[in-house]
């Protein structure tokens, strides 16, 4: 063997050691990245392959209270393009035949195209017609897919109310936004490859994932009343050169919404969707405010129903500023200042009151505050502390000026002395739903507080009698064949916003009112904005509450109790044995019920409450001149003192509870709210 065998042998080996060493490196390697890093490095190879657009989900059904589609979700066909696909494939006057089959200019599909995106939407939601047209034509490139698109097929009825859904299903404005989480569902994702370059290969497997539907919520709205509502409601700002109106019906015991209107001088407009007026805007409520005063101050003790206020024949000056009235004048108790609309005999009530008490007041009927009504965007109104009022400004606010309310405000605060002094929270969503039908969540009434005493909201309920009825009411055109109506007007001048003043010729006129007065069934607010000077409330407010009364009574089958307006001062009391309500099945005890005129002494025993929902507990409570401090919500399960006890002069607490029942499947006690109707809601009465 020669030294140059032997050298090429050694170098032989060496390159071989070090090529098996190489090897094992890379093996190692491999073994540390398939271990390590694997997982890792699956993912971003998947991620950097794969892209994925989203659909709009299917969103859940929006019905009234009676099952009527307000809401739904409709499957339509969206037209999607390959742009480079395209450009490569077709002519210019194929893509002009492309964009006319779409609905598009030219110019738009030019600059679609145009973009670098390897995905692009041409149209979304077309008809199904349209999007075969486009397949059709049978360019490279350009293909349809189903995506979901929000309906309403009662067109602009409750638009405020229902609100709006975006092209992509979320949620814009109303019970849309409000409740968007429940009812958009699940996205609905497309997923597919691409290449290195970034160009889709769509031959590759498309997943699309099942789609969750979205909660299907029921309302408290019924379509014929609000159909009614927004019809009277149009008809009057027409007529009366009014901007906009706002019209509102609730049940005053329960706080359901049954109409909320919202109309106006453009009825067409998109805005009417995004901007619900009843509950985001504040206006000035005038007179309406004599009302409210009127329970605080007897309430207070500071005036009697038949104590004698000089109303100053007309005229009376308060830190150099005058007060006037529309006529003149002399002496009027409160039900006389109430039924003339008196502003001078409102100015002296509120000033015998005190800006502390009267503050006071105003906060405990929701005066200044949200009212917690499920909407988004609700506005609190406008009350200042009491600290910074003037005498002058304690006197304006005696008559509604100076303080600011939203439509859903000044209901709620008329529904307690229409339900016997409580505030109650207003809902609009009854219950929802999932996809097998199951209740996944449930509104029941709320008392969220007491604003007056009993006593003091049926004498409250008997004067705002007179302003319907009396010789010299200013809402005579209010007045519902056959029902004896309470209420007020309102007449307040608007404010200009640049420099603080009002406005001489522009005017909010109201009137919101309840019925039968003896058995409070519908509360109703009627309010026309930026009106001209002698368009007061009763004269264009009124009559709109009238007509959408008597439509609205019918329509719930809610019948005139056959009682005269004479003698509608007698509490009217069922006979011994039988039922207060005829839906309730509540029988009257012999020895609890002793039948009383209007300022008789009180029952001697106390009545019984327990089983009593919040509605028939405030009737009872109302008929038996009994005082009640309500606790929790759903229907009475504790009371104290109990019944048949010696009656006192403090208040019977109740404390309520959520009715349960148990499940025969199962053996689980729970919760059992009414979601259909009951005795305690105006559809049972349909």
């Amino acid at each position: 063997m020669t030294g140059s065998f032997q050298q090429r042998r050694t170098r032989v080996g060496a390159l071989t050691i070090a090529i098996a060493a190489l090897f094992a490196v890379a093996a190692l390697r491999l073994v540390m990245l398939v271990s390590f890093d694997g997982a890792k490095l699956n993912s971003l190879g998947r991620s950097e392959h794969t892209a994925e657009t989203e659909l709009a989900a299917v969103r859940g059904l929006i019905t009234d209270r009676d099952g009527q589609p307000m809401a739904l979700s409709v499957e339509t066909q969206s037209v999607y393009a390959r742009p480079r696909h395209v450009l490569d494939a077709s002519t210019p006057a194929e893509r002009a035949k492309l964009a006319s089959t779409l609905g598009i200019t030219p110019r738009d599909l030019e600059e679609k195209l145009s973009k670098s995106a390897p995905f692009v939407w041409l149209a979304r939601r077309l008809a199904p017609e349209r999007a075969q047209a486009a397949e059709s034509l049978g360019i490279d490139g350009i293909g349809a897919l189903g995506e979901y698109k929000r309906f309403y097929p009662e067109s602009n009825l409750a638009a405020a109310v229902v609100g709006l859904a975006g092209m992509d299903g979320q949620g814009l404005s109303g019970l849309e936004q409000e409740y968007d989480r429940l009812i958009r569902g699940e996205p609905v994702e497309l997923q597919f490859y691409h290449d290195a370059m970034g160009h889709p290969i769509f031959d590759s497997p498309m997943a699309l994932k099942a789609p969750e539907p979205g909660a299907h919520l029921e309302l408290t709205i019924d379509s014929s009343i609000q159909s009614l509502a927004e019809t009277e409601l149009a008809q009057e700002v027409h007529q009366s050169g009014a901007r906009r109106g706002s019209a509102i019906v609730l049940d005053p015991f329960t706080g359901e919404v049954i109409a909320m209107a919202n109309v106006g001088a453009d009825p067409d407009s998109v805005h009417d969707r995004l901007h619900n007026a009843a509950v985001q805007d504040a206006f000035e409520p005038g007179s309406t405010m004599k009302g409210i005063l009127g329970a605080i101050a007897l309430a207070n003790g500071t005036i009697t129903p038949t104590q004698q206020i000089y109303c100053e024949d007309g005229h009376y000056t308060i830190d150099r500023r005058t007060i006037h009235d529309d006529s003149r004048h002399g002496w009027l108790d409160l039900g006389g200042i109430i039924e003339v609309s008196s502003n001078i005999g409102a100015a002296k009530i509120a000033m015998s009151l005190g800006s502390d008490r009267f503050y006071d007041g105003l906060r405990a009927f929701g005066i200044g505050s949200r009212t917690g009504i499920d909407l988004p965007g609700e506005a609190g109104g406008l009350l200042n502390r009491a600290s910074g009022w003037r005498t002058i400004d304690l006197a304006n606010h005696g008559f509604g000026q100076g303080v600011a309310v939203t439509p859903i405000q000044l209901a709620v605060a008329y529904s307690a002395i229409a339900n016997g002094g409580m505030i109650v929270r207003p809902y609009v969503v009854k219950a929802a739903y999932d996809a097998d039908g199951t209740p996944i969540l449930t509104h029941t009434p709320s008392a969220l507080r007491r604003a007056i005493p009993t006593e003091v909201a049926h004498q409250m309920n008997l004067l705002l009698r007179n302003v319907v009825n009396g010789a010299d009411g200013t809402g005579r055109r209010a007045q519902v064949d056959g029902f004896t109506v309470a209420g007020k007007t309102g007449t307040a001048q608007m404010v200009n916003p640049q420099n603080g003043t009002y406005f001489q010729n522009r005017h909010v006129s109201s009137f919101v009112g309840f019925l039968p007065a003896d058995d409070p069934r519908l509360l109703i607010l009627v309010v026309l904005y930026d009106v001209g000077h002698g368009h007061f409330g009763g004269l264009v407010a009124a009559p709109v509450f009238s007509e959408i009364a008597e439509g609205a009574a019918r329509d719930l089958n809610i019948v005139p109790a056959d009682q005269s307006y004479r003698t509608a001062s007698m509490i009217p009391l069922p006979a011994p044995g039988t039922a207060v309500g005829a839906d309730d099945g509540i029988a009257v005890d012999d020895d609890s019920y002793t039948p009383v005129l209007t300022g008789s002494k009180l029952m001697p025993a106390t009545p019984g409450f327990v089983g009593l929902s919040l509605r028939r507990a405030l009737e009872l409570a109302r008929l038996s001149h009994v005082q009640i401090e309500v606790h929790g919500t759903g229907y009475v399960a504790i009371q104290e003192p109990p019944a048949g006890a010696p009656m006192s002069h403090s208040a019977v607490k109740l404390t309520l509870a959520p009715a349960v029942q148990e499940d025969a499947d199962s053996g689980i006690v729970r919760a059992s709210y009414p979601i259909s109707g009951t005795g305690d809601r105006p559809g049972s009465h349909k």
